[in-house]
C-alpha cells in the first residue's frame, strides 16, 4: 500500500497524507474528551510523533547577480623573460656606383715644404744694373739667384743666351733665336710656354737678354760658341753660393750666383728669366 501511495503521490505527498491522518485522529480524540480534563491537558501537552523528513525540493531559479565587488590590489611585476636568440646577419647590399671626379680647383700658393717636390717647377726673374767689378781678366758683375724652395739635389746649370753679348747691341734674328732655343732644348731648357720659362727635371735654365755681357767663370767648363755665331749655349757657368755643398759645378740646392763678364766696361747691364725643376 505504501508503495502504491508513493508511486501515486510521491514521497512528499505520502508524508502529507500521514500528517493529515494524525491530525484527524488527534482532533477526534480531543472532541471525545479523552479520560477527563487532566488527561486532556496531558494530551495537549504531549507532542505527537515526528514524521519522516521529506525529500529536498528542486532548486529554485537563480537569483539576480549581486553588485560588483571592489578591485583587488595590484599584483607584483613578473620577472623579465630571457633574451631571445640573435637573428641571422642580413646579406650585404650591393656597392653603389663611384661618383664622378670633381673639377680640378685653381692652383694655390705653395705651402711650406722642406724641398721642391719632384717634377715641380720654380720660376723667377733676374737683372743687373750699371756698374761692375774689375778683375785681372776683365770686368765682371755678380747676380745672385735664390730658390724660394730648396731642392734635394743641385740642378745642372745651362744658359740660353738670346743675344750676342759682345757690346755690339745687335740682337739675334728670328731664325737665329729659334736655333738657340732648339739647342737649349737639347740641354734640358725647352724654352717658353705662353711666356713662362721652362726647365726639364734636374735643370736650372737661365734665359738671358743682354747686349754687353756674357757668362764667365774661371775653371768652369762651358760650350760657349763664338760671340758672333749662334747658338749661344753655356753650361756649368756660375758660382756656388758660399757654404753650399759642391754637388754640381756652378749650382747649389738653394740657388747660384751668376758670374757675368762685361764687354762694355765700366758700364754693362743684363736681364732675363729662369726656371728650375726638381729631379
Amino acid at each position: 500500500m505504501f508503495s502504491t501511495l508513493r508511486t501515486r503521490f510521491g514521497i512528499p505527498g505520502v508524508i502529507s497524507v500521514i500528517a493529515l491522518v494524525f491530525a484527524m485522529l488527534g482532533g477526534a480524540y480531543a472532541a471525545s474528551g479523552g479520560s477527563g480534563g487532566k488527561e486532556t491537558a496531558s494530551a495537549k501537552a504531549k507532542k505527537g510523533p515526528r514524521g519522516l523528513k521529506g525529500a529536498t525540493g528542486p532548486a529554485g531559479p537563480q537569483g539576480p547577480a549581486g553588485p560588483q565587488g571592489p578591485a583587488g590590489a595590484k599584483g607584483e611585476n613578473g620577472a623579465n623573460g630571457s633574451a631571445g636568440p640573435t637573428g641571422a646577419t642580413g646579406a650585404t647590399g650591393a656597392t653603389g656606383a663611384t661618383g664622378a671626379t670633381g673639377a680640378t680647383g685653381a692652383t694655390g700658393f705653395s705651402g711650406f715644404t722642406a724641398f721642391l717636390p719632384s717634377g715641380k717647377t720654380e720660376t723667377g726673374a733676374w737683372a743687373t744694373g750699371w756698374g761692375a767689378v774689375s778683375f785681372g781678366t776683365g770686368t765682371h758683375t755678380y747676380v745672385p739667384l735664390s730658390f724660394a724652395i730648396p731642392l734635394e739635389e743641385a740642378p745642372e746649370l745651362t744658359f740660353v743666351w738670346l743675344t750676342y753679348g759682345d757690346g755690339s747691341f745687335e740682337g739675334l734674328t728670328p731664325g737665329e733665336e729659334e736655333e738657340v732655343l732648339e739647342e737649349g732644348a737639347e740641354h734640358g731648357c725647352p724654352g717658353f710656354e705662353e711666356g713662362v720659362p721652362l726647365a726639364d727635371p734636374g735643370n736650372l735654365c737661365i734665359y738671358a737678354y743682354s747686349v754687353d755681357m756674357k757668362p764667365w767663370g774661371t775653371g768652369i767648363p762651358t760650350t760657349i760658341r763664338s760671340p758672333s755665331e749662334p747658338p749661344q749655349i753655356y753650361t756649368g757657368a756660375g758660382v756656388i753660393p758660399a757654404g753650399g755643398p759642391v754637388e754640381k759645378i756652378g749650382t747649389g740646392k738653394t740657388g747660384t750666383v751668376l758670374n757675368l763678364q762685361c764687354n762694355n766696361a765700366p758700364s754693362c747691364h743684363g736681364r732675363g728669366v729662369w726656371a728650375v725643376t726638381a729631379e
